[in-house]
């Protein structure tokens, strides 16, 4: 199922409170009107909440609405019943103690998620953000998306694996996230949109119940110039040996003509010394 656009999820919400807010009215004046007073002030909350959840900023002029409309409705239809104004004012009072607190909490949450996007977006480093549940890419950066050269929203909502291919680095560096609840570092290949290759060091920099925040840092050049040094020094290594195997076999090479002069000397010697020793 294709998400929601932006225009069309503003009318689904504005669709879910303008029905909360409209069952709660109508419910108000049949209550009233049929002397059922014990209901109807509950119905009130459920609006004042889809507020505090799509539209934390507004809860509190909302709440103020709303409440000031209830309290009106009952002094309209309750028969100025003293009871039930005194406990309308109460509910009132509710209200608006319900809209102030959560308000409060959700505008807290909303400048939290502003600041984590505002780390994402500007870290001199990819990042990405993850769902612990379904491994969906919620979030990432521009220069982590243009080093696989996507379009960031390319990347939205898509699976983890799209990107990361390796199931069991991927799977493992998951895992170890969950369980340690620290950072946890891991390299891991990531495929771009041309099928290229990068190598990606990847550490889980701040995690929670649901979602996890990963710097990915490109090492792709620094693993190419460190199989270069690799490279040069096993064969350095093996100019070495053979150098050395050489030397060694001219020295053998020398010990044996050594040798042979010393053979060569000493038989001309022995054959120098025996007419001496033959003469009278």
């Amino acid at each position: 199922m294709e998400p929601l656009s932006g225009e069309n999820e503003e009318i689904l919400r504005l669709f879910i409170i303008a029905a909360a807010f409209i069952g709660a009215i109508l419910t108000t004046i049949f209550s009233l009107t049929h002397g059922i007073f014990e209901v109807f002030p509950f119905l009130y909350i459920l609006p004042i909440i889809l507020v505090v959840y799509f539209y934390p900023k507004r809860t509190i002029v909302f709440a103020l609405f709303i409440s000031v409309l209830y309290i009106s409705l009952v002094y309209l239809l309750g028969s100025l019943n003293t009871f039930l104004i005194a406990v309308s004012t109460a509910w009132f009072a509710i209200f608006i103690i319900i809209a102030v607190v959560s308000s409060s909490y959700a505008n807290q949450l909303l400048l939290e998620k502003a600041r984590i996007r505002h780390v994402i977006e500007n870290s001199i480093d990819g990042m990405i953000c993850i769902d612990n549940a379904s491994q969906m890419i919620c979030d990432i950066n521009p220069k982590c998306a243009r080093w696989l050269k996507y379009n960031r929203e390319e990347l939205l909502m898509k699976n983890l694996s799209v990107i990361w291919q390796s199931g069991s680095e991927r799977e493992r560096f998951l895992a170890n996230v969950k369980d340690a609840k620290t950072s946890v570092n891991t390299e891991g290949l990531f495929k771009r949109k041309d099928d290229s290759v990068l190598r990606f060091l990847v550490s889980a920099v701040m995690v929670t119940k649901k979602q996890s925040i990963c710097s990915v840092i490109d090492i792709t050049g620094s693993k190419i110039a460190d199989e270069e040094i690799r490279q040069t020094l096993e064969d350095l290594e093996k100019q070495v040996r053979e150098r050395t195997a050489h030397l060694e076999k001219i020295n053998d090479d020398l010990r044996d003509e050594i040798n042979e002069l010393r053979k060569k000397d000493a038989s001309l010697l022995s054959g120098q010394m025996k007419p001496d020793e033959d003469a009278p």
